[in-house]
């Protein structure tokens, strides 16, 4: 296993700026994924949050870690938005979320089992990916134009990594190169959109449940305000990096609720997306 909103505008104006930014000469990419890969806690993150101090640092980290990453991890096949809540932001410091890049090992079959020691603190959350339809997506100003440039909505339990250890300091910035903290997901079967409205895809609910229990609980509007709108986020933060959307590209649009530290036990993400039930499963030991 071990292998357009303001608060868009505000982080893709940060991401511009890592092409007038440079990493200098401090080394981040290369002792973060040896300790990414061994699966054991970063212990440079102290040094790192304070060398790391602006989103536009943590681009340029961030982009160094991808090359290397897709050596190890396969092709690009996603992205995600990180940081989605207000609480969160205002806990590491921003404005906006931040991207972060899946490859293809990260993303695993409904039903995988993952061991709680793959990762160095391994977290999990209810979440939700939209599958792209149309790479006309990176160019989409409004919900509807949002919405014709996917074809799927698919049940999702994230599985992350906050890979410093316990009490060191995560912010924003070092949070961005970090990759946004991915480190896998579980993914359920797709749910067609055919017949769901921006309005109806705001309706949507999940509850996550471990061992039977409920842990998170929220309306998919709890994803910057309305789930297309989280869409439209990635969009515009993909190409201005200068990444390009592809048809089949997974986009996970955040978190419903709190993230939870993994223990092992059996996790299940239950949606309703415009009257339709879907699910998804993981077992953690």
């Amino acid at each position: 296993m071990r292998i357009v909103l303001a608060a868009a505008a505000i982080s893709v104006v940060a991401m511009e700026a890592s092409a007038q930014s440079s990493c200098g000469s401090y080394d981040f990419a290369g002792p973060f994924l040896e300790a990414f890969t061994a699966g054991a806690p970063f212990e440079g993150a102290g040094q790192a949050a304070e060398t790391i101090t602006t989103l536009a640092d943590g681009v340029c980290h961030q982009d160094i870690l991808l090359t290397s990453m897709k050596d190890v991890y396969g092709d690009v096949v996603g992205y995600k938005a990180a940081a989605t809540s207000a609480g969160a932001q205002k806990q590491l410091g921003l404005d906006g979320p931040v991207l972060g890049v899946f490859f293809e090992e990260m993303l695993l079959p409904d039903g995988s089992t993952i061991a709680v020691d793959d990762g160095a603190r391994l977290i999990f959350e209810l979440d939700l990916l939209v599958r792209v339809a149309d790479p006309a997506l990176a160019d989409a100003t409004t919900q509807d134009e949002a919405l014709s440039g996917i074809d799927a909505v698919i049940p999702f339990i994230e599985l992350g990594d906050l890979m410093a250890a316990k009490g060191a300091a995560i912010t924003g910035p070092l949070v961005q190169a970090m990759n946004a903290g991915a480190r896998f997901g579980v993914m359920g079967s797709p749910v067609a959109i055919d017949g769901l409205t921006a309005e109806t895809f705001a309706a949507s609910t999940g509850v996550l449940t471990k061992d039977g229990a409920v842990v998170a609980e929220a309306p998919a509007t709890a994803l910057l305000g309305h789930p297309l709108d989280a869409v439209l986020w990635i969009a515009a933060a993909t190409k201005a990096r200068g990444m390009e959307l592809k048809a089949g590209d997974l986009l996970s649009l955040g978190s419903l609720g709190r993230f939870q530290l993994a223990t092992p036990g059996e996790v299940v993400a239950s949606y309703t997306f415009g009257g339709e039930d879907a699910s998804v499963s993981a077992t953690l030991e």
